[in-house]
């Protein structure tokens, strides 16, 4: 993407500050298109207070506007108008989970993803639920790491060590011998390059229709999910749980963990009052 010269200094700055490629891309978008909102006036307060109120009169999602909100508060900063910022709106916490992916829903994918020879997104899935990566760290999966058993991921700022378990390690390597992959990247996409974001959202999309599968369940952070409420289930250690994600506060860890509606009202007729 071509940016101005004034945004191609920005997205150095943002380079510099390691954030993700995913994170400069959206910042560098809402920074590009405040800019033109303003098109020659000159950025105030003012401006940007009627910006966001154009933002919410779009009928957009409140934490949609918040993220844009956040990124164009971020290129502010950096152009030395820190005190033209404006404060993202406040959401009400829901913390009852009640449109995420289930153990079930995860078991129907992977059967159909075999059984209809899409054996990457088989591969693809797997590694996702077994080890609560991002989506976009996939392209850290590779032969070498699944040689060794685990690798490093660096993501916003933060560097962990994520672990392959030994059933997930069959799996990648008889993938790799099928498909003649001897080294680097595992999950690559029709050029070679690793695999994007966006396909792999793209055929879960695709494998949920196919199966009646909502869509709203098979979003890019639905595994991830999945396999923070599998470990808690399991072993009930939320700081061990904080460290395999990357998460540096618990609280943010607790959302991921926080159970549906229907649990909770099970647990609740299961109490003997």
């Amino acid at each position: 993407m071509k940016y101005t010269k004034e945004l191609q200094k920005y997205e150095e700055y943002l380079l510099a500050k390691e954030l993700a490629k995913r994170t400069r891309e959206i910042y560098l978008t809402q920074a590009e298109k405040f800019l033109e909102y303003l098109k020659d006036r000159t950025i105030t307060k003012e401006e940007n207070i009627a910006y966001k109120k154009l933002l919410l009169e779009k009928g957009k999602k409140p934490s949609t506007v918040n993220l844009e909100l956040t990124a164009v508060n971020s290129y502010l900063k950096y152009a030395g108008y820190a005190d033209c910022t404006v404060k993202i709106q406040k959401l009400q916490r829901r913390p009852l989970q009640d449109n995420m992916m289930t153990a079930e829903d995860y078991k129907k994918l992977l059967a159909w993803a075999k059984e209809s020879g899409r054996e990457k997104y088989y591969c693809i899935m797997r590694t996702l639920a077994l080890t609560g990566l991002r989506i976009s760290e996939l392209s850290d999966c590779t032969v070498e790491a699944a040689e060794k058993g685990k690798f490093l991921v660096y993501n916003k700022g933060k560097c962990r060590e994520v672990y392959l378990p030994e059933k997930l390690v069959a799996d990648l390597k008889a993938y790799c011998r099928q498909n003649a992959i001897t080294e680097g990247v595992i999950f690559r996409g029709s050029r070679g390059k690793p695999i994007s974001r966006n396909a792999v959202y793209n055929m879960l999309v695709k494998l949920a229709d196919e199966l009646g599968i909502p869509q709203g369940r098979v979003h890019p952070h639905s595994f991830r999910h999945l396999f923070a409420v599998t470990y808690m289930q399991q072993y009930s250690n939320l700081f061990d749980l904080a460290d395999i994600l990357g998460h540096s506060s618990l609280e943010i860890t607790r959302i991921y963990t926080a159970v549906t509606g229907e649990e909770r009202r099970k647990k609740l007729n299961k109490l003997d009052l």
